[in-house]
C-alpha cells in the first residue's frame, strides 16, 4: 500500500492499483506497468496526462529501480496484514539503490544531528555517527597493529575479542559478509566527517569510495563502494532516486531519546 501510495504521489495521479489477470486497459487516462505475468501496477489519472511518454518512462523507472519494494507489494496480495509506517519500507528503497548502482552499502546520515536514518544492511546495527567514527578507530588501531579485522572476525581461535572485535561479530553471525560491509561503511562515514561538503571519492587499496548526495536540507544519502565504479551512471540512478528516498524519510516517525545517549531529532518539513 506505501509503494502505492508512492507511485500516485510522484505521478501526481488520481490512483494507483496492482491488477491481476483481465485485460490490458485501452483508457487513456490510465498508464500499466507490467510486474509480473498477469499483475500489472496501473496507474490512473483524472484527465489523460499531458505527456504519456514521459509519465510512462517515469512509471517504469520506479517500478525498475525499486524493484525490491515492488516485489514486497505484491507478496502483500496474499495477506491481509499490512505494515504499519516505520523504517522497513526505508530500508528496501536503500537495499534497490545499492543494488541499482553496485554499492556495498548505502545509508541516510543526518546533517545536523549524529542520527542514522536508515541503512541498506540492518545487520551493521549502525547507531550513530560517534558510534561509527569510534568504531572506525578502534578498527584502524587494529590495522597499525597488524591485524586485518574482517579476518579477526571470523578466525575461531582470534585475538581477545574487544568492543571494535564484538560489533564485527556480531554483524556477520547476523550476516555473512556483513564484516566486511561493516568495516567499509564505518570507514566512508569517518572520512565523510572530515570533509561534510557534498563529494565523491573512488575507492584506494583498503579504503572504500563513497558517492554522497544532500537532499531536504538536513539529509544526505551515502553510498559506499569497494569496487570502482561509474560516476555518471550513480549520479543518474540517484538523481532518479532521491525524491523517493526524501518522501520515505519525511515520513519516519520521530525517533525518542534512549537511556543510552540522547539523540538530537531534526524537525520535519510539513
Amino acid at each position: 500500500m506505501r509503494l502505492l501510495e508512492l507511485v500516485r504521489r510522484e505521478l501526481e495521479a488520481e490512483d494507483a492499483h496492482l491488477r491481476l489477470g483481465g485485460r490490458e486497459p485501452n483508457d487513456p487516462r490510465e498508464l500499466v506497468s507490467e510486474i509480473r505475468p498477469g499483475c500489472r501496477l496501473v496507474v490512473r489519472f483524472a484527465e489523460p496526462p499531458a505527456d504519456p511518454g514521459q509519465a510512462r518512462e517515469r512509471l517504469a523507472e520506479l517500478t525498475a529501480a525499486f524493484n525490491g519494494t515492488v516485489t514486497n507489494a505484491v507478496e502483500l496480495l496474499d495477506t491481509t496484514l499490512a505494515r504499519a509506517p516505520t523504517g522497513e519500507a526505508l530500508t528496501d528503497v536503500l537495499a534497490d539503490l545499492r543494488d541499482a548502482t553496485g554499492a556495498t552499502v548505502a545509508l541516510v546520515i543526518d546533517r545536523q544531528s549524529p542520527v542514522l536514518w536508515g541503512c541498506s544492511d540492518p545487520a551493521l546495527e549502525l547507531r550513530d555517527r560517534p558510534s561509527a567514527q569510534r568504531l572506525a578507530e578502534a578498527i584502524a588501531r587494529m590495522r597499525r597493529d597488524g591485524l586485518d579485522p574482517v579476518q579477526a572476525s571470523i578466525a575461531h581461535d582470534g585475538p581477545p575479542p574487544t568492543g571494535a572485535l564484538h560489533a564485527l561479530r556480531r554483524a556477520e553471525r547476523a550476516q555473512p559478509g556483513a564484516a566486511s560491509i561493516l568495516v567499509a561503511a564505518v570507514a566512508a562515514l569517518a572520512r565523510l566527517a572530515d570533509d561534510p561538503a557534498p563529494q565523491e571519492h573512488l575507492p584506494q587499496g583498503d579504503e572504500p569510495g563513497f558517492v554522497s548526495k544532500g537532499f531536504g536540507g538536513l539529509y544526505e544519502v551515502v553510498l559506499v563502494f569497494t569496487r570502482s565504479f561509474s560516476p555518471l551512471r550513480v549520479e543518474g540512478v540517484m538523481r532518479r532516486a532521491l525524491p523517493v528516498v526524501e518522501r520515505h524519510v519525511l515520513e519516519l516517525p520521530p525517533l525518542d531519546p534512549t537511556p543510552k545517549g540522547g539523540r538530537v531529532v531534526p524537525l520535519h518539513r510539513d
